[in-house]
């Protein structure tokens, strides 16, 4: 399936239909008589470059070290939150609201349509129709409204923001300044921002207009009179000019940006059309999945019956198709990487300040790019972690001592790298620039991303330098300490502490980062520090419930923890194989179940994560299972994923793409497995051109459970001989 289709306008932002360029993001309402459009810009944040870098962290982290091996780790996590923090991160904002009235529309035979084969929204009534889309070739959001008989139409806008409205250059523009900060939603003030100083960044929205009728306009609104053919062309612009730069504040120089791309931009809506098209589906069709279902409902209502236990497999292919989309929409060439909303967000005190949480969700917008043949998206995620590695190594020497780079688990887009403000289970997180490094380095592997090596393994190397650093040795032993585990908390001596030393998760990040480093790694006195540090790093240890979270097995509060950190060495890493480490792999098994067993919860990420660990561990059926509750309880009827309480995070969708493909494909030390852990549901189907971490392209059709037809392009790939049927004709393929 390839359509969001709808019977009924949207009411709220979480029923609108998302078009992106990755430069403007629009939610569009489609009213039956009216029109809403709430844009986004990918650079509008709060704020400017400052050092959160904080010195007395360096003062007081052998003290806390200390504590930590002596057994006083609620002494030590309390020095942490005094002591070891920073300050909040800017925010990511809403730029701006159209509203569009249409006087003359005849509400009758409604339907609101997102194609996203061509990522094109069309809204239909009795004599009215309306088309739009976002246009990375020409930077700009068209809307074109086509009736059979003449109408009027009456537009005007607003900000959240400190804004104006100016309409003396003939255009619609709305013009004003983001605050110099604001407040996260979590913080209790009434104060949502604040424009003291005066430093916020310039913002302009800049509208167009081309029709037959007659157009007027005031210093509020515009009126188009006796109109069959109205369009209207959209551009955002910001006074951005680097993470490391201040902003440029002056409204003029937005503005000025913005008509450099309408004044030149060619009145041939077709053109513009059919250019958009060409753009989007050379990217979007490279790759697709076909899970033959012949199903043709509503969106809503294919929602309805979801909740009502009956998941259609055309739902899981529209969910997944409208991933690629989402990704696609929200992170091209030029523009920043997905936020927590990717490019979409309605509310000045967004949740978690819509910005970049690199303990999972960062890294989870971009696990199924590379797989789904996406790398033309992967541009502003590769400059986010460069510009970060830049700012890192400052926060490593002065809040660690340390070579190398460091980054904590909130950044915004001026690069912040030190830890936030709160506790330490999430504030306290200096190996996330290690996952970030790591994430990239598994992309390069799967063969379509060798314009960034260079720069990926800079990365690579600034990361293991610090990890090196980070290290301390102790009874013979690396570990890292003081030490979290993103979000999650254990009980000793009756009290509830979130620091220790040597988590899984910590050791998964070092290994994988070590291991990857000596896979091109010139620099030989490094090389001889990491593989001195990688042959006596404390081993994975287990407790009474499987892989041991923290150094020993302590008591954990939360037995269906949304995290599935501990067991990052599995997934996303490779650090502990299937077949590899099959003791490890138990460990793996027995938290992974018993955090299943015991989940209340239905948060879109967390069930994406779960479902690649279970198709990682061969476990169809609870793939399903954690799949069928997905989709019930973590979508919104627009389909954004939903986090509780009622926040959409673009995490969960993006992070369907690599579960599913999980379940299809699994790679170990260059061995493919087909179907590793099929759902019983999806009896056929077929993908097209997925990548691989062997640098293959694999095009496969299966049926009951085994593959019926497979081709492979690039070099010859090793398959494990599971789940093909005998007369299977295989080329360029060694079966193992």
């Amino acid at each position: 399936m390839n359509k969001l289709f709808y019977l009924s306008p949207a009411k709220f932002w979480h029923q609108a239909l998302p078009v992106g360029n990755g430069h403007t993001g629009v939610m569009i309402y489609g009213g039956k008589s009216s029109e809403k459009l709430m844009f986004n810009d990918s650079n509008l944040w709060s704020g400017y470059p400052k050092n959160h870098d904080n010195p007395e962290s360096l003062e007081y982290l052998d003290e806390v070290r200390d504590l930590i091996m002596a057994g006083e780790n609620k002494l030590a996590q309390n020095i942490i939150e005094e002591k070891l923090i920073g300050d909040y991160s800017d925010a990511y904002l809403p730029l701006a609201e159209i509203d569009i009235k249409i006087i003359g529309a005849n509400k009758r035979n409604y339907s609101r349509t997102l194609d996203i084969s061509n990522s094109i929204v069309n809204i239909e009534t009795a004599n009215i129709q309306r088309e739009a889309f976002a246009s990375f070739p020409n930077k700009v959001f068209v809307y074109k409204i086509t009736s059979k008989t003449p109408i009027s139409i009456t537009l005007n806008g607003k900000s959240q923001l400190k804004y104006e409205i100016d309409t003396t250059d003939g255009n619609f523009n709305i013009l004003g300044n983001a605050p110099d900060f604001a407040t996260p939603h979590y913080l209790k003030t009434k104060k949502a921002a604040t424009y003291d100083e005066g430093k916020g960044m310039s913002f302009c929205l800049s509208a167009k207009f081309v029709t037959n009728g007659s157009c007027a306009a005031n210093n509020k609104s515009v009126l188009i009179s006796k109109a069959t053919d109205i369009t209207i062309y959209f551009t955002t612009a910001t006074g951005f000019v680097g993470y490391d730069k201040m902003p440029k504040t002056s409204r003029k120089y937005a503005l000025e940006l913005a008509q450099k791309t309408l004044t030149p931009l060619s009145n041939n809506y077709e053109q513009i059309k059919q250019s958009h098209i060409n753009d989007y589906t050379q990217i979007y069709k490279k790759q697709s999945l076909d899970l033959k279902s012949d199903i043709d409902l509503p969106t809503d209502r294919l929602l309805k019956e979801a909740k009502l236990g009956r998941v259609h497999n055309g739902l899981v292919e529209l969910i997944y198709n409208y991933g690629k989309y989402l990704l696609i929409s929200s992170s091209r060439e030029g523009g920043s990487a997905c936020t927590l909303q990717g490019i979409w967000n309605k509310d000045l005190k967004a949740a978690w300040s819509s910005n970049y949480t690199a303990n999972i969700n960062t890294e989870m917008n971009y696990w199924g790019m590379s797989q789904c043949n996406l790398s033309e998206c992967a541009e502003p995620f590769v400059r986010l972690v460069c510009e970060v590695m830049q700012h890192g190594k400052t926060t490593a020497h002065t809040n660690y001592n340390c070579d190398g780079f460091a980054c904590n688990h909130n950044i915004d887009i001026w690069r912040k790298t030190a830890p936030v403000k709160g506790e330490s289970e999430y504030m306290f997180a200096p190996l996330c620039g290690v996952w970030l490094a790591n994430e990239l380095y598994e992309h390069l592997r799967y063969g379509d991303m060798e314009k960034y090596r260079a720069d990926i393994q800079n990365i690579t190397t600034e990361a293991a330098k610090f990890a090196c650093d980070f290290l301390i040795l102790r009874n013979g032993e690396y570990i890292t300490c003081p030490s979290t585990s993103p979000e999650a908390s254990f009980i000793k001596d009756g009290q509830k502490c979130s620091v220790d030393y040597a988590s899984a998760f910590d050791l998964g990040l070092i290994k994988q980062l070590f291991t990857n480093y000596l896979e091109f790694g010139t620099d030989k006195t490094l090389m001889q520090k990491i593989s001195q540090r990688l042959a006596k790093i404390r081993p994975f240890t287990c407790g009474e419930y499987g892989i041991n979270e923290w150094s020993q097995d302590y008591n954990m509060p939360e037995k269906g923890h949304r995290h599935f950190s501990p067991m990052y060495a599995f997934y996303p890493a490779k650090v502990i194989g299937y077949y590899r480490n099959p003791q490890e792999r138990e460990w793996i098994e027995q938290l992974y179940n018993r955090r299943i067993e015991n989940s209340s919860s239905f948060i879109g990420w967390s069930s994406a994560w779960g479902i690649s660990l279970a198709a990682r561990l061969r476990k169809a059926e609870k793939a399903k299972m954690i799949l069928d509750r997905m989709i019930k309880s973590s979508f919104f009827k627009n389909l954004f994923d939903f986090h509780p309480p009622f926040f959409f995070q673009i995490d969960g969708n993006l992070g369907f793409l690599s579960a599913i493909n999980e379940l299809l494909v699994t790679e170990e030390d260059e061995v493919i497995e087909l179907l590793p852990a099929l759902p019983s549901k999806f009896n056929e189907g077929e993908i097209k051109n997925i990548r691989t971490a062997t640098g293959n392209t694999l095009s496969f059709s299966w049926k009951e459970g085994l593959v019926t037809s497979l081709v492979v392009e690039g070099k010859q790939m090793k398959l494990r001989n599971l789940h093909l049927t005998n007369d299977i004709v295989l080329e360029n393929v060694e079966l193992v």
